[in-house]
């Protein structure tokens, strides 16, 4: 009996606090690979905050992957109602660092939107070639109830936290 009186109580007091539960957040990968648009050292996330940013980032990416005569496709984004955001893992001394969404656990819950990662990096001890890599993804959000965004790891530690300007 106690223990049903205590259950209760408990989900009495998060109705009264207004914890809503947390909302699904659609984003969609744009563009991910081990080549990035640059060769930052350091891990970064930044929005890109029109067409022509990009098509910058699309231009620069298909430069290092594409053969002269080929192009990426660059999609249209409306950026009145989508975001978008580009994540670097920094420069690699190796393949076997990548970067993927888990889409299943993006959220948004208390006026921030809550980004799954899975950082991949290569087992200890494992042989590779030696190849500078960049990995990245690039990733469109629907502009909806946030006003950050936390982009967190597989295991739910924060990489970046980002302010989202209007």
């Amino acid at each position: 009996m106690a223990c049903i009186s205590l259950s209760m109580l408990v989900l009495c007091g998060m109705g009264q606090r207004g914890d809503a539960p947390p909302m699904e957040l659609k984003v969609n990968v744009l563009f991910e690979d081990t080549r990035g648009p640059d060769n930052s050292l350091e891990p970064s996330a930044e929005w890109i905050d029109s067409q022509a940013a990009l098509e910058r980032v699309y231009t620069a990416t298909a430069t290092l992957q594409l053969p002269a005569e080929a192009s990426l496709s660059i999609p249209e984004i409306d950026f009145t109602t989508n975001r978008v955001l580009l994540v670097r893992m920094g420069r690699k001394p190796t393949p076997g660092y990548a970067i993927q969404l888990h889409p299943e656990h993006c959220k948004i819950s208390q006026d921030t939107a809550f980004i799954s990662l899975r950082w991949s990096e290569p087992a200890p001890g494992s042989v590779l070639a030696q190849m500078i890599t960049s990995p990245f993804i690039l990733l469109k959000l629907e502009k909806q109830g946030y006003s950050s965004v936390n982009v967190m790891n597989q295991h739910g530690k924060t990489l970046f936290e980002l302010p989202v300007a209007e």
